[in-house]
């Protein structure tokens, strides 16, 4: 009986543990976005203002992906085991900020949190930036999985699988029928379905193909880049195939003129959930292809 209360005990403490790692990412945050500093610091209304809630709390489910990984060993004593996690939890939330920050400058250089969620109240703007919190947390959350508690390897990790979603995210004008830039100023709804589904998906792609034993960086990396080559093999099949099956037609023309009385046109939102559902689906398929084929001794070593 008394070893079950010390387990309580323990847990209780650790849970309140990490809700002062949670008080530090909040300034943490403000520090590194000053933009939002004001907002992080006074009383929040989530009722207030629909795009800044979308926006906050996606970094707070990001934050609750991220340190899902995370655990307390206590072989080596309780307090090591409270030190190990200060130090890779605080490692782990500056990657993350850095990382949203980083993919944000790629995707939304052209648009400012102050301007777009505070003044214009762009529920579009908020959903993509939801999908970059919730994506990239579940990079990083790999990242820390593989990395195995050596900070050169998750610094390598990092960059590695920063450069990869950074470099694919640029694809999005390919494989979308819809303006990115025009339709995001006019709050369209269905460009950020469709842009959400996309980023999920390279992030579900890629965290799949970071997710194998490091051993030497070389082959890691070859590793890595073939599987990540493997997938875009794969997806357009599944692309192809979800289409033919489902008899989809696509009846959207990029040359209409798409004006701001038109963002709640179930038209263009239907659309762009389309792209973003079908995107977001061909990536799950394809990570089973691409991960879950297990060969076994179909082929015998000899």
């Amino acid at each position: 009986m008394n070893e079950i209360f010390d387990k309580l005990i323990l847990r209780i403490i650790f849970a309140l543990y990490l809700c002062g790692i949670l008080f530090f990412y909040r300034y943490a945050y403000s520090f590194l976005y000053p933009s939002v500093r004001t907002q992080m610091t006074k009383r929040f209304f989530p009722a207030k203002n629909l795009a800044d809630t979308i926006h906050l709390f996606s970094r707070v489910i990001g934050i609750g992906i991220l340190f899902s990984q995370f655990e307390f060993l206590l072989d080596h004593g309780f307090l090591i085991a409270l030190f190990d996690f200060l130090l890779f939890a605080k490692i782990g939330i500056f990657l993350y900020i850095v990382s949203t920050y980083l993919i944000e400058s790629i995707v939304l250089h052209s648009f400012e949190y102050q301007d777009e969620v505070i003044k214009n109240k762009n529920v579009a703007y908020s959903i993509i930036s939801f999908s970059h919190a919730i994506g990239v947390a579940y990079l990083i959350n790999v990242v820390l999985s593989v990395s195995k508690h050596s900070l050169t390897m998750l610094i390598f990790l990092w960059l590695f699988a920063i450069v990869l979603i950074g470099i694919t995210t640029k694809a999005y004008s390919y494989v979308s029928k819809l303006h990115f830039n025009r339709l995001l100023i006019q709050k369209n709804i269905g460009l950020s379905l469709s842009y959400s589904g996309f980023f999920l998906g390279l992030s579900i792609i890629i965290s799949g193909a970071l997710q194998h034993e490091l051993i030497e960086i070389k082959w890691y990396a070859i590793h890595v880049i073939l599987k990540t080559i493997l997938a875009l093999i794969i997806i357009p099949i599944f692309l192809k195939g979800l289409e033919l099956i489902f008899h989809i037609q696509h009846d959207y023309n990029p040359q209409d003129q798409v004006s701001e009385s038109d963002v709640r046109d179930e038209r263009v939102i239907g659309y762009g959930l389309y792209e973003g559902a079908i995107f977001f689906t061909s990536c799950f398929l394809t990570k089973v292809i691409t991960e879950q084929v297990l060969f076994g001794t179909f082929y015998p070593v000899l």
